[in-house]
């Protein structure tokens, strides 16, 4: 049985990947700031029983993964996918500063949260990953880190930010080499989320995770490093 940990897990993206992951049989590890709470998360307890397990993570702060290792590890003796998937529109996690207003606390909030953070928690997940059958780690970006398809202003930190960790991401890949673990960065979509609730975004969040997960199975060593979208077509950077 495979064991995922879906960060970001509460809402949105994250909460239907721990869905299709239950659904198929998975024991899925789901971490949010506020997934205690969480009534979405609750109802997958209650339907899926000991296969779901909830956690609070905070993912940019130490001591909250510190702590949310230090528990899961009496749970799980293994990871075989962590899925980066919290992440935040700006700093405020509401409002985009535009030039001329730009705030600096806010830019360096979202490249902790979107770049530094997911980082981290691969570096705090390696010894359960190492422990992992064919490991794979996938950050959640979008094309909006693609340098390549820019073609518009505004969104400065959240496009910086996951840019960043399409680079993070591509140093990973050689990092982590050695232990035949595959690292690939994966845009979801355009996808109607609590994010994206004011846009026309005109993907569901199952068709996208679907998705996902037929690329993420079809995943190969030669596949790590890549920047993929929710049907398996690379990105340019």
């Amino acid at each position: 049985m495979k064991t995922i940990l879906v960060t970001g897990a509460s809402q949105g993206i994250g909460l239907e990947f721990a869905r299709q992951y239950l659904n198929r049989g998975c024991q899925v590890i789901a971490a949010s700031r506020q997934a205690i709470k969480s009534d979405r998360l609750n109802t997958l307890k209650a339907q899926y029983g000991e296969l779901m397990v909830i956690e609070t993570l905070d993912i940019s702060e130490a001591v909250s993964r510190e702590d949310f290792f230090n528990r899961i590890g009496e749970k799980v003796s293994k990871i075989d996918l962590l899925i980066n998937n919290a992440g935040i529109i700006s700093g405020n996690e509401e409002y985009t500063y535009q030039f001329g207003e730009l705030d600096q606390e806010d830019l360096c909030r979202t490249l902790l949260v979107n770049s530094v953070a997911p980082l981290m928690m691969v570096e705090a997940a390696y010894p359960l990953l190492k422990n992992g059958t064919n490991p794979v780690v996938v950050n959640i970006t979008s094309d909006n880190g693609s340098i390549s398809r820019r073609n518009q202003g505004g969104k400065y930190g959240y496009c910086t930010s996951k840019a960043g960790l399409n680079m993070i991401t591509k140093i990973l890949s050689y990092d982590l080499k050695a232990d035949r673990m595959i690292v690939v960065c994966l845009h979801p979509g355009w996808v109607k989320t609590p994010m994206t609730r004011n846009e026309p975004a005109p993907l569901e969040a199952d068709e996208s995770i679907a998705g996902m997960i037929a690329v993420i199975d079809s995943l190969e060593l030669t596949d790590s490093g890549k920047f993929l979208d929710w049907r398996g077509e690379q990105i340019d950077w």
